[in-house]
């Protein structure tokens, strides 16, 4: 779940919601940046990488130490590694090449956790990676890796959209994205610098780039429940977040 918060509420935005809008960035990149080859698979990893979040995101969870409800963050690690390995297995059923994909772009954030049981995660993961790329005789990974890289790109851009306030002026935007997104150098013009997104107004839901990596400028849907805090202190996070309907907010990109 992501999580942020205004004077009177809390603003969720599940995860699953979350990748559905780095899937439309994806769809939007400019053509010369995305490989024919695997590309529909490309497409779904980008849509799916975070259904391991579905099951958990149904049911958020305050953090007692915080007073907080947890995010995809801090969430309980021994529970989100659950929860990714189920997300990969799912994804596998449907396509392993979008699985192999996710599993190494999971295996990325866990690979310098220091828990046993990350580490379990980790190796398990490396298996089915070799598993899945033999499976699909693929014979090197240079492709691999720059599609990883899109993907990664994607789910940083969605994350920026979603974890930021709208009309964020670039001091109130979170530390994460302020100087760029990593890796999306060969995204910009000159393929040196890094890619910067900013509100172009303070207030207003107008997202400017300093060189951009799309088509043309589009809108996105994001969904999320608002909850007043008075809500949730009255009546509990799980019963305030069931009664809530979803609503959304328009983003525009140009």
């Amino acid at each position: 779940m992501i999580v942020r918060q205004d004077q009177e509420n809390l603003i969720f935005i599940t995860q699953h919601d979350h990748a559905y809008i780095a899937g439309e960035f994806f769809t939007h990149f400019k053509k010369e940046f995305i490989a024919t080859e695997h590309y529909e698979s490309l497409k779904f990893a980008v849509h799916q990488h975070d259904r391991a979040w579905i099951i958990p995101d149904t049911n958020p969870i305050v953090n007692d130490s915080t007073n907080f409800p947890f995010t995809f963050i801090d969430y309980p690690e021994r529970l989100k590694l659950h929860f990714y390995k189920l997300g990969i297995e799912q994804v596998d059923q449907a396509n392993s090449y979008a699985a192999l994909l996710c599993s190494m772009h999971y295996a990325g954030y866990v690979e310098n956790f220091k828990s046993e049981a990350g580490k379990q995660f980790y190796e398990r993961e490396q298996l089915r990676q070799k598993h899945l790329i033999n499976k699909l005789k693929i014979p090197h990974d240079r492709l691999l890796q720059y599609q990883l890289k899109i993907l990664r790109f994607c789910d940083d851009l969605s994350l920026y959209v979603c974890m930021n306030k709208p009309g964020a002026a670039k001091e109130e935007e979170v530390d994460l994205f302020k100087k760029g997104f990593k890796d999306s150098e060969f995204f910009s013009k000159n393929g040196e610098t890094k890619i910067i997104a900013s509100y172009r107004e303070k207030g207003r839901n107008v997202i400017k780039f300093n060189s951009s990596p799309f088509e043309e400028p589009f809108e996105i849907k994001v969904h999320c429940k608002r909850i007043s805090k008075q809500l949730i202190n009255d009546i509990g996070l799980a019963d305030a977040y069931e009664a809530e309907p979803v609503t959304f907010f328009l983003i525009q990109l140009t």
